[in-house]
């Protein structure tokens, strides 16, 4: 009697919290389809090297944690439907439908868009969503409307899709409320875990951070686990991510290993101060120019110019973004928080103004670019650096009727462009182009498109077709009188898949980019093996400009060997700092402060055997790991305004 009065009153509570149970397994469904799909989609560029096999044990962890980050993302939201639901009853059931309900619409739908959006954005940025989003994809708008009629209607046709099934949930779960006194147990269960953060509320603490699942798993299986809703919004709240003060050895110890005010050398000993031009080059990997690689491409201009100039075949960047990449190359510092540091609190801490600088000598300076004025914040940044003037599309005369690329002006007319504010600047001048022809979706002219080689990749053509405006541009600035006497500077923003998109990244050549410097004046050959690193611009700018101030920089004077360390440092994503010497690569983890890779990456180019627990690299794991930690901590005592040296 007992046994059937239990299971009666058990089939009653069932009833009245099924609703609710069934509105949150359908939107765990739907966050777990996505996680499979990016799973699948991005699993080539997550799992390299000897990581490559994913064993049984640890797709079951990657299961739990998944399961549990999305039901956290989704309780966290709709406890609060579920107690406005509740609050409703008592005013009236229109409130709902017509307020209540579309609000929690939109923010279910905003969470499973991000996760949708974050399957294809993620071989971009190898990191999941956070508050670099909001600077990176200014005018969305208007690059939406640029793709062809098909992508935007399916992406308006998905988009529609999941706000419509989203509203049927939202819908059935309103209907089961508007019959009765529904989800009472559950509802009292919710609000008793919303007083946890403040009873535990260290423990607590922990679980909110997004980082927490790396408990037991590798940063490069967090983004697999990770709701991007979740990092996003805890990004936001953080205010771009705070940086912090890491404290691995003593200040002392840190300032020898890395100090970060220095005095240059000084390239320039003539009377007659060096013009320089500095070009930007977006996307482009070190592969086109590396004649081993499948992915090398004929180019007529660079292939001439580098008969006659300084490369540098051993070249890295920093990270994967242009916001971070424009920032290591022009201040020589690194960017530590989610968003780009001219957008961030840390906008104060001392650097060198690389315009500024200049400015001592009676240089002026300018920065153009086809893109949009101030997209990416490109301006903001260029004021913060004090260049003087900056030049966007739609300072070009005619730029409405030019060919146009997805994100601005064709190169070569806006190289033509450049050359003409170059011979109006006053000398001596510091001149930045920073190209765009080559960034994704690579959609240069279709009248050059027709004359490249079939075999070669939409990245590969668009190199092609940068490597012929600048042929354009030098073959016009050739007979102008301050040729001569300038230095020509050539490095990447960042690399990116010579195959593209859906390419494979390895933690070596995934950072490798050319750097090239060309001085008419002196038209010689010369390739340097040693790792050179994007913080080495700047220090190498004011050296050639004779530049006698100290100043405040991560890298050193590339035509200096003694400034230079034999390694360089990288930050593949807001978990892992990487350090590359001329032979291995070292990947430090700073939230579980232990070392997830070493490899030899001359010996193993395809990085499968990682080297970490081997006795006999023992030293060289202690030595590579205090130079890696000697970096992250001098980034975040000078981030927090504790520069020493």
């Amino acid at each position: 009697m007992n046994f059937k009065f239990l299971l009666n009153k058990g089939k009653a509570v069932w009833q009245n919290n099924k609703p609710f149970i069934g509105f949150i397994l359908g939107l765990l469904l739907i966050h777990s389809i996505l996680k499979i799909i990016f799973y699948n989609y991005n699993y080539h560029l997550l799992f390299t090297g000897d990581q490559s096999t994913v064993t049984g044990t640890e797709k079951l962890k990657l299961i739990k944690w998944s399961l549990g980050t999305d039901l956290l993302v989704i309780l966290s939201i709709n406890a609060f439907l579920l107690f406005a639901l509740f609050g409703a009853r008592l005013i009236h059931s229109r409130f709902s439908i017509w307020l209540i309900l579309p609000v929690f619409v939109l923010l279910n739908s905003f969470a499973v868009l991000l996760n949708l959006i974050d399957i294809f954005y993620y071989p971009f940025h190898f990191q999941r969503a956070n508050a670099d989003l909001l600077y990176v994809l200014d005018h969305p708008f208007n690059r939406l409307i640029q793709q062809p009629v098909l992508i935007i209607t399916a992406f308006f046709a998905a988009l529609a899709g999941i706000i419509w099934l989203i509203w049927v949930l939202h819908k059935k779960l309103f209907n089961s409320f508007s019959k009765g006194f529904t989800n009472n147990l559950l509802a009292a269960f919710l609000f008793i875990l919303l007083g946890f953060p403040l009873i535990f509320k260290n423990s607590f603490t922990k679980i909110l951070v997004p980082t927490y699942p790396m408990l037991e798993l590798n940063s490069n299986e967090l983004p697999v686990v990770q709701n991007s809703f979740h990092t996003f919004l805890y990004s936001v709240f953080r205010s771009g991510g705070h940086v912090p003060a890491a404290k691995y050895m003593t200040d002392a110890e840190c300032d020898s290993l890395m100090p970060i005010k220095k005095q240059l050398y000084i390239n320039n000993t003539d009377s007659s101060p060096k013009n320089i031009v500095l070009f930007i080059m977006e996307s482009v990997p070190y592969d086109f120019f590396d004649s081993a690689s499948a992915y090398k491409v004929a180019m007529p201009f660079f292939d001439s110019l580098l008969k006659k100039s300084s490369f540098y075949n051993n070249a890295f960047c920093y990270a994967h973004e242009s916001n971070k990449g424009i920032t290591a190359i022009l201040a020589g510092i690194p960017t530590v928080s989610d968003i780009p540091v001219y957008h961030s609190q840390y906008i104060n801490m001392p650097i060198t103004p690389i315009g500024k600088a200049l400015h001592k000598l009676n240089y002026t300076s300018l920065f153009c670019i086809g893109d949009e004025y101030d997209n990416f914040g490109f301006a903001k940044c260029m004021n913060w650096l004090g260049i003087d003037d900056y030049y966007s599309k739609e300072d070009i005369p005619g730029y409405k009727k030019l060919p146009a690329h997805s994100m601005g002006i064709q190169d070569e007319y806006v190289l033509r462009f450049f050359n003409q504010k170059i011979k109006e600047q006053q000398k001596p001048f510091f001149a930045i182009h920073y190209n765009i022809s080559t960034h994704y979706p690579y959609d240069i002219p279709a009248s050059f498109n027709t004359k490249l080689p079939k075999n070669y990749t939409a990245p590969m053509k668009s190199m092609l077709y940068y490597d012929y405006s600048l042929q354009q541009f030098f073959a016009a600035a050739t007979n102008e009188a301050w040729f001569a006497n300038t230095v020509f500077i050539f490095c990447s923003d960042h690399w990116m898949f010579p195959e593209g998109v859906k390419g494979t990244y390895n933690a070596v050549s995934g950072y490798r980019i050319p750097i090239i410097i060309f001085d008419p004046s002196k038209n010689k050959k010369q390739v340097f093996n040693r790792p050179a690193s994007q913080f080495d611009i700047a220090g190498t700018i004011l050296a050639y400009a004779g530049y006698r101030d100290s100043i405040i920089s991560f890298g050193g004077n590339l035509a200096d060997s003694s400034s230079l360390k034999p390694f360089v440092f990288s930050k593949p994503n807001s978990t892992m700092y990487q350090l590359t010497d001329s032979s291995y690569v070292l990947g430090y983890n700073i939230i579980s402060n232990k070392a997830e890779y070493l490899y030899n990456y001359k010996n193993d180019r395809e990085l499968k055997e990682n080297l970490l627990h081997l006795k006999i690299y023992e030293d060289m794991l202690t030595s590579l790991t205090r130079q890696l930690q000697a970096f992250i901590q001098k980034t975040g005592s000078h981030f927090n305004g504790n520069p020493k040296k």
